[in-house]
């Protein structure tokens, strides 16, 4: 009886295997069920505990994971009950696959840990390979790049002693991946080459596209990309030919990074697009985040800030759901950029800093050094010069560290831009000199080219070399549009509308911070919008229109109020007092400078301090309070030459002076009112020995022309004391020829 019982029982198995190879589930699980019971009824725990592992296998294909962990559970105790260790092992091994495979990283650790101890008890090298595998995986999940590797080695050292060459691919293939995030590119194509070999001459072709993807992520790391788009072309002829289709994802969305690296911005949205497709359609989560974070970076470049947004934080949805902390570190930063970019400052210093802690428990020292520099950049924009620098200077040493010459460039054009912001040109010029050498040292690092332009054009229009700054502004929008980099392309537009501005071409000025404000309105910029509004307001200023002005500082400042950019705050009040001054406004006026003077101090901004002091001392004059007036131009003309002395060439000196022509004019005519003329003339004699003496004696000739010296509503002291004034400013003007 129980020889018949043992019979029926195999053929029932048997029926359960031949119906689970013709892809008839139902019917097999039924097989295995009954199989199972006949099994444990006849004693046999084994034959028994095989059962439930084949009917836990059909569940693992049909996707019933719990359904899975249970019947493996099962066939463990059975296993167990058996004395079988080794099937016991397997079982567990299987479980730990399935919940790593649903994120439930501490279970699925339990489980190999299980599986662990009964292949060490039986000195099963396959099987404590196939634990320290699994192992490396979760630790790279966890971003513990350390401990991976040390999984990984072991996993090849077990494999060896096993002769599992495809395993030991595996192994070796892994490792090569933790190489790479490690930048240990000569030691990740060594493992990555050795993998190669295996698979081909064990003709696994699926191992092939998958280290073939390998290596073209390090000739992407590496910018050689030619020979990435090469490497993930094979791989994706290869994935298509065995209708590999993640394998294929992989291989568009590696092609839609070289696209976005060579500015094809249109071509790597479409492909990123066609890769996220596949990955959903898979319910492949890890490939679903990395597509929407590639989308994410690709739309932030395309200046469709919401959208950016909104995918990028899917992408991180889907990270934390699994657990994933490399992509996590890396799409944080991403966020940051888009919120910086929208305004949202102090939300952005929050997703940088989260970036930096999770790049720190990574060891990615690149999403820590672009995470430094978007926080220097937020403490810029709100005029905490001080910590900016230091943020820039420390993203400076962290891509130096890891040969990041994009990054180092970056890091010196901000320090660059912050030094004409505080004033030390000279040090800018230096910087800009650093910026050109490290772009010129490294593959891609001239995507960095349209900011040294505009940084540069920022630095000529400060030293009053207005054709210079013109040319390179120009040169900026034209690179940044051929590289498809909207943002840069329309902050080049509001630098040359400036120069324009400055060199007297109103009309000119007006369409092109017009056309500024278009273009950052389409990218969603708050402070670019607020810029390109502030520039109008001046233009209108200079043309006198003094209503429209102030109605278009009130529009910027709320834009700046938005944006909480306290650079572009400072800018207004000044053009907004100066606009009610001329308006008649004075006491409006009086507290519009007053609180430019106070943001420019915080920001430690020594020009825009001096030309408020210079507002405030035209405000004194039109109060008659001559005294306060002088010491105000004085102390403007102070913060001038101390930013002066930090040029080095003598015609530098010259043609930045030259801006303040009126400064000088005023404060020496002025002191000449109040019988002060040693001082006027001393004065003017050092700026014209710098400038030359054209420029001053016609502006005082103008105001001599100004001074009235007959009239019937005048006194005779009036004009006794106008005679003498017009008289004193003569010999003052004669002494400078």
């Amino acid at each position: 009886m129980a020889t018949q019982d043992k019979t029926t029982a195999e053929i029932r198995l048997q029926s359960g295997i031949d119906a689970y190879t013709q892809g008839k589930t139902e019917i097999a699980a039924e097989a295995f069920i009954d199989a199972e019971k006949q099994f444990r009824q006849i004693g046999d725990l084994k034959r028994a505990g095989d059962c439930r592992t084949l009917l836990a296998d059909v569940q693992r294909e049909s996707n019933l994971v719990e359904q899975a962990i249970t019947n493996y559970q099962r066939a463990m105790k059975l296993y167990n009950e058996a004395k079988r260790p080794l099937h016991e092992a397997h079982a567990a091994l299987a479980i730990g696959h399935l919940e790593r495979q649903q994120t439930h990283l501490q279970q699925a650790q339990e489980a190999y840990h299980t599986a662990q101890l009964l292949y060490v008890a039986e000195n099963n090298a396959q099987g404590q390979g196939n634990v320290a595998l699994a192992l490396g995986h979760i630790a790279l999940q966890h971003g513990d790049t350390k401990h991976a590797a040390e999984f990984y080695n072991h996993a090849i050292t077990f494999f060896t002693a096993a002769n599992d060459a495809i395993n030991k691919a595996d192994a070796l293939r892994s490792l090569g991946d933790i190489q790479r995030l490690a930048r240990l590119y000569s030691e990740a194509d060594a493992n990555y080459q050795r993998a190669l070999e295996a698979y081909q001459a064990l003709r696994d072709s699926y191992g092939i596209v998958d280290t073939l993807l390998g290596l073209a992520r390090i000739y992407l790391d590496q910018r050689q990309l030619d020979k990435t788009a090469d490497t993930f072309a094979d791989a994706h002829n290869k994935a298509r030919a065995l209708e590999y289709e993640l394998g294929e994802a992989d291989a568009t969305l590696g092609l839609a990074e070289v696209a976005l690296q060579r500015d094809q911005v249109e071509q790597a949205l479409a492909s990123a697009q066609l890769a996220l497709q596949v990955y959903s359609n898979q319910h492949n989560a890890l490939g679903t985040a990395n597509a929407n974070r590639l989308l994410g970076e690709i739309n932030t470049r395309r200046g469709q800030l919401s959208y950016a947004s909104a995918t990028m934080e899917r992408a991180l949805r889907t990270y934390k759901a699994i657990s994933y902390r490399l992509g996590q570190a890396e799409t944080t930063l991403g966020l940051g950029d888009i919120q910086r970019l929208r305004g949202f400052l102090s939300t952005a210093v929050q997703s940088y800093e989260d970036a930096r802690k999770l790049a720190s428990k990574t060891q990615n020292d690149l999403v820590e050094g672009y995470a430094l520099l978007g926080i220097g950049e937020v403490y810029r924009q709100q005029g905490r010069t001080a910590l900016a620098g230091v943020c820039y200077r420390d993203a400076q040493s962290f891509m130096q560290q890891v040969g990041e010459f994009a990054g180092v460039a970056q890091a010196l054009l901000h320090l660059a831009r912050l030094t004409v912001f505080a004033g030390n040109l000279g040090h800018a010029s230096a910087y800009l000199d650093q910026a050109a050498t490290s772009i010129a040292s490294g593959p891609l690092a001239s995507a960095a080219n349209p900011l040294l332009l505009i940084v540069q054009g920022q630095l000529l229009l400060t030293q009053g070399d207005f054709v210079q700054a013109e040319a390179c502004f120009r040169a900026a929008y034209t690179q940044a549009d051929g590289k498809q980099e909207p943002l840069l392309a329309a902050e080049a537009f509001l630098g040359l509308a400036r120069t324009l501005l400055s060199q007297g071409d109103k009309d000119a000025a007006t369409s092109t911070f017009m056309e500024a404000g278009r273009q950052f309105l389409l990218l969603e910029s708050t402070a670019g919008d607020g810029y390109a509004t502030l520039g109008l307001a001046q233009t209108l200023i200079v043309q006198e229109h003094w209503e429209e002005a102030i109605q278009r500082c009130e529009e910027a400042l709320t834009r700046f109020n938005q944006s909480d950019d306290l650079i572009g705050q400072a800018d207004t009040m000044l053009a907004l007092g100066l606009a009610h001054r001329e308006n008649g406004t004075l006491e409006e006026a009086t507290l519009d400078l007053t609180q430019a003077l106070q943001l420019y101090q915080q920001q430690q901004q020594p020009l825009g301090e001096a030309d408020t002091h210079f507002e405030l001392g035209g405000l004194s004059l039109i109060q008659g309070n001559m005294a306060e007036a002088t010491s105000a131009f004085l102390k403007a003309i102070t913060l001038v030459e101390q930013v002066m002395k930090t040029l080095s060439k003598p015609e530098q000196w010259s043609m930045f002076l030259q801006q303040y022509s009126d400064l000088y004019t005023q404060a020496a005519i002025t002191q000449v009112r109040q019988q002060r003329d040693a001082q006027a003339s001393t004065l003017l004699q050092s700026f014209v020995h710098i400038v030359g003496s054209q420029e001053v004696v016609s502006r005082i000739k103008a105001y001599e022309e100004t001074i009235l010296t007959s009239g019937a509503e005048m006194t005779e002291d009036e004009i006794q004391t106008n005679k003498d004034l017009l008289k004193r400013l003569g010999q003052l003007r004669k002494g400078l020829k």
